[in-house]
C-alpha cells in the first residue's frame, strides 16, 4: 500500500473484525438471524448492510478514481486531510437518534436463511480485498485529493472515505456486542 494512512485504515478495518467476528461464527443461524426487537436488524441483517455499504464504496471508487486522479495528482502538492470525525456519532448528538440508511443499503426483507456466518464474512472481505487492489498503488498526496461527493459525510476524499467505513463498521460492531452480550446472558 503506497498510501501509509490508506493502509492504516485498513488495518483499523480488519483488526476490529478480527475482535467480534471469533464471536459472532460460533452463532447458529437462529441467533444470527434473529431480530432482537421488531424494527431492529439482527446481526446477520447489519453484516450483510456492512457488506453493501463496503460494495458501494468499492462501486464509487471504481468510477470516481480513474475521472478524477489526474486532477487529483495536480493538486497533490495541497493540504489535505486524513483523518474523518464520526459522523454517526455527531447525527445522533444532534438528531437525538441513528442517522437512518439509504433504502440501498438495507438488507433485503427475505435474506435470513440464504446466507451463514461464513458466507458473510467472505463477502465483506472479497469487497475489502477488491477496493484494497484498487487502492494499492495509490500514493498518499493523490488518494489524500481524490474527493468523493457525498455531502452526509462532507465530501471526504479516499483516505477519509476508508476510515469512514471503519467507524461506521466500529458502530455497528458496538450494537452486536451488546446483542452477543444479550445472547449469552440468554444461554446462561
Amino acid at each position: 500500500m503506497r498510501s501509509h494512512s490508506l493502509g492504516r485504515h485498513f488495518k483499523t478495518l480488519e483488526q476490529q473484525r478480527n475482535m467480534i467476528f471469533p464471536r459472532i461464527k460460533n452463532l447458529s443461524q437462529d441467533e444470527l438471524w434473529k431480530r432482537p426487537q421488531a424494527d431492529k436488524w439482527s446481526i446477520g441483517e447489519t453484516l450483510y448492510h456492512l457488506y453493501l455499504i463496503t460494495k458501494m464504496l468499492r462501486i464509487a471508487a471504481k468510477f470516481l478514481i480513474p475521472s478524477t486522479i489526474l486532477f487529483a495528482q495536480i493538486k497533490k502538492h495541497k493540504p489535505f486531510e486524513t483523518e474523518i470525525h464520526d459522523i454517526y456519532k455527531e447525527y445522533k448528538e444532534k438528531k437525538n437518534r441513528g442517522m437512518k440508511a439509504p433504502f440501498i443499503l438495507d438488507p433485503p426483507k427475505n435474506i435470513s436463511r440464504q446466507w451463514n456466518f461464513k458466507g458473510l464474512n467472505q463477502l465483506i472481505y472479497k469487497e475489502t480485498w477488491k477496493i484494497e487492489t484498487m487502492v494499492a498503488e495509490i500514493n498518499e498526496e493523490t488518494a489524500g485529493h481524490i474527493i468523493f461527493p457525498d455531502p452526509v459525510a462532507h465530501h471526504p476524499n479516499l483516505i477519509q472515505a476508508v476510515q469512514l467505513l471503519a467507524i461506521h463498521e466500529a458502530h455497528h460492531f458496538r450494537i452486536i456486542e451488546k446483542q452477543l452480550d444479550s445472547i449469552t446472558l440468554n444461554e446462561k
